[in-house]
This record gives structure tokens, C-alpha cells and sequence, in this order.
């Protein structure tokens, strides 16, 4: 049995967040992980994802491995990352306020996508549709330097894909993602990170440990869960040695 390696005194606080999550639907697990904050949701996607690792980097340290595979040659590739500094790099450089944008003979005034509106345009599953869905969600006026004025949905694929740059450039935290390179075949590509994900997948295995251990020291010694949870580590580790658990 593998031995949980959960920081002192917080195991009572990770399976209650577990218990939290493990409920919803994963579109809002982010939020019933970002509930432990006790803050107002972000709703900008940069501090959204910065808030998710700094609550990983709280509950499990900075380290956290990632692992990609190689669409090449199938070879995986692992590699870590600094939560805490990667939180910080993710603050957007907006400030809020309606961006304007001229190019190819077009003037798109609009707002950086949040998470409400990302969710709305997931609701499709045709990346096209979502494209439309959100752009028009976004984008609060689109016209031509005649003054014509142009559905946002319909404006030029240059036009859109200038809008895409400096929300991006505004924004650089709304998606994660790696720059990769194969060691095996040298095979580049971008790895996405999904950090409502990470952190998921991170207190699930650390829960389902956790219940493990619970299981095995309830049956030798007839503890409660209480009585096992408040244990250290440590001493949990101990106990489930005497008992072969470990």
C-alpha cells in the first residue's frame, strides 16, 4: 500500500475539498477547487489559472511534473514546472478596461474573454460555432473605416486572427501551454496545460491514498476517521509500517 504523503495537518482539509469537488460536473471544478480561497472567483482567465496553481503550490508544493507525448514518435516526455512562478507570470497586463484594435482596414473595439464567456462558447461543440459564440460575446463594436458597420462573427479570418495576437498579448495567461522538443526524434509541437485539471487529477490521487490509509489503520486499530486523519504523516506512515500497509 503506498503511504500518503500529505502535509502535516492537512489531510482533514483535503478530503473536505475532495468531497467538494468530486460532486460537480468537471466545466465547474475549477470553482469548487478555487472555493477553499474563500475570495470572489476570478473572472479574468489569466488570474483564473494563476489562482489554481497558487492553490496547488499551497496544498502541494511548487514542484509539479507534467508529462507529453511525442505525436511523432510516441515517445513521452516529462518535465516540471514551478507552480508559484508560473502563478505569477500568468497576472494579465490589461487593466480591464474596452481595448480597441485597428487593422486591415477595420476598428474592433472589445473586452478580454472571461470564464463565464469561454463557458458559454464551450456549450458548442463545432469549434466554428464557438468562435462566433464568443467573439460576439467579446467584441462590443466592429466596422470598417467607411463607418459600415460588421458582425463581429463575419469579420475577416485576418482581421480575427489579429484580435486572437493581442488578446493573447494582453492576456498571456488564458491558456497554458509548452513548447516542446522530442530528444528522441527532435519533433516539435505545444503541449496545453489544464490547470483546473492538474490540480484535479494532483488531490484525487492524494485523497484516494489518504482513504486508503484511513481503511487500513480503521481495521487493525479500530481508529475513526478523525482519529486517523489527525495523525501526522509521519506517524501515519509509522503505524502503517507495524501493520505491513506500507
Amino acid at each position: 500500500m503506498m503511504v500518503s504523503s500529505v502535509p502535516s495537518g492537512s489531510a482533514e482539509e483535503l478530503l473536505g475539498l475532495w468531497e467538494r469537488a468530486v460532486a460537480t460536473a468537471p466545466v465547474e471544478r475549477g470553482d469548487a477547487l478555487l472555493a477553499l480561497q474563500r475570495e470572489p472567483l476570478p473572472e479574468s482567465l489569466g488570474a483564473y489559472n494563476a489562482a489554481l496553481l497558487g492553490l496547488r503550490a499551497r496544498l502541494f508544493g511548487n514542484a509539479q511534473l507534467l508529462s507529453s507525448r511525442c505525436a511523432a514518435c510516441g515517445a513521452t516526455i516529462e518535465f516540471a514546472v514551478d507552480c508559484d512562478v508560473l502563478a505569477r507570470a500568468l497576472a494579465p497586463t490589461g487593466d480591464g478596461r474596452e481595448e480597441r484594435l485597428e487593422t486591415d482596414g477595420y476598428r474592433v473595439e472589445f473586452s478580454l474573454p472571461g470564464v463565464t464567456d469561454v463557458r458559454a462558447a464551450s456549450a458548442h461543440a463545432d469549434r466554428d460555432e464557438f468562435v462566433r459564440t464568443l467573439l460576439r460575446r467579446c467584441v462590443t463594436r466592429c466596422e470598417r473605416d467607411d463607418g459600415e458597420p460588421c458582425d463581429a462573427a463575419n469579420m475577416p479570418a485576418s482581421v480575427a486572427d489579429a484580435l486572437s495576437r493581442r488578446m493573447e498579448s494582453l492576456e498571456p495567461g488564458a491558456a497554458v501551454s509548452f513548447d516542446l522538443t522530442c530528444p528522441e526524434c527532435g519533433a516539435q509541437w505545444n503541449a496545453p496545460m489544464d490547470c483546473a485539471d492538474v490540480v484535479w487529477s494532483e488531490l484525487q490521487a492524494r485523497a484516494e491514498r489518504l482513504l486508503l490509509d484511513v481503511d487500513a489503520l480503521a481495521r487493525a486499530y479500530g481508529w475513526s476517521e478523525p482519529q486517523v486523519l489527525a495523525l501526522s504523516a509521519t506517524r501515519r506512515a509509522a503505524y502503517l509500517q507495524l501493520i505491513g500497509g506500507g
